[in-house]
């Protein structure tokens, strides 16, 4: 066990190693397209799955299963909007979905915010005046909002591919993004502190062979994730410049020369 979580730690240092080396070339790279927000987004991913990436890890090499499987959802989800921003973008030949991120979805996590605490606030002081969240601007960032969530983004990625035919693709849309959000969903209880994620926990110390075995699950998928994070953003920069090729098929033999 603690060899197979030691050989992820030397995956993940190559891999950072390597984004180090070639991320500020493919900055620039893609500072010259014409998605000035979806690039910024798809990179922004690159140190935030690896920032989860690197405490799913910790948490796995000191048996922390519990903050693993919490920190896992996280990381399911950065994954899912990372992966829904490089195909809406890509679909629909424009930068649209990368300004909705940055700026309405950005407007719908301040309304969410404002609403909520203007009603704590008005439980505790009825007596102050309270600001109306309501109408018709609002309405409309709160079904951007909704464009962002993990349930829309699967129903998206299923029905919008161009591929229908490809049965890699329809592998790829049952093995993977299917398994994946039934993963996302089994592990919410955990994260609300619910008592599904507790009884689990407690089967899996019953069976130190099952723990172990379900640790590492948590910490390879953790690394598939924050690699295809990283492996779909040069991507999209080679798709751009081919001069980025060399740089993304650098990032395809991290895994490969494991």
């Amino acid at each position: 066990m603690e060899e197979k979580i030691k050989q992820l730690f030397n995956l993940n240092a190559r891999l950072s190693q390597e984004v180090q080396s070639s991320l500020p070339v493919i900055v620039k790279s893609l500072e010259k397209t014409k998605f000035k927000y979806t690039n910024k987004a798809l990179l922004s991913f690159v140190p935030k799955s690896g920032y989860l990436n690197s405490a799913i890890l910790e948490a796995s090499a000191s048996r922390n299963v519990y903050a693993v499987a919490i920190l896992s959802r996280s990381m399911i989800e950065h994954n899912f909007r990372h992966l829904y921003i490089y195909v809406r973008a890509l679909n629909d030949d424009s930068d649209d979905v990368g300004k909705r991120y940055y700026k309405t979805l950005k407007g719908n996590e301040d309304l969410e915010s404002f609403t909520k605490i203007n009603n704590y606030n008005k439980a505790v002081y009825p007596e102050k005046t309270n600001w109306n969240t309501k109408g018709e601007h609002n309405n409309a960032i709160r079904e951007v909002g909704k464009e962002f969530r993990i349930e829309q983004i699967f129903y998206y990625l299923i029905a919008n591919n161009n591929n229908e035919k490809n049965k890699v693709v329809e592998r790829f849309k049952k093995e993977y993004l299917l398994q994946r959000l039934i993963n996302y969903t089994n592990l919410s209880s955990g994260v609300h502190g619910g008592p599904f994620g507790e009884l689990a926990l407690l089967n899996l110390q019953k069976d130190k062979k099952k723990f172990d075995d379900t640790l590492y699950k948590f910490a390879s998928d953790s690394f598939e994730l924050h690699y295809s994070t990283v492996e779909a953003t040069y991507l999209f920069a080679y798709l751009m410049d081919n001069k980025m090729q060399v740089h993304y098929e650098k990032i395809k033999g991290v895994k490969e020369n494991k």
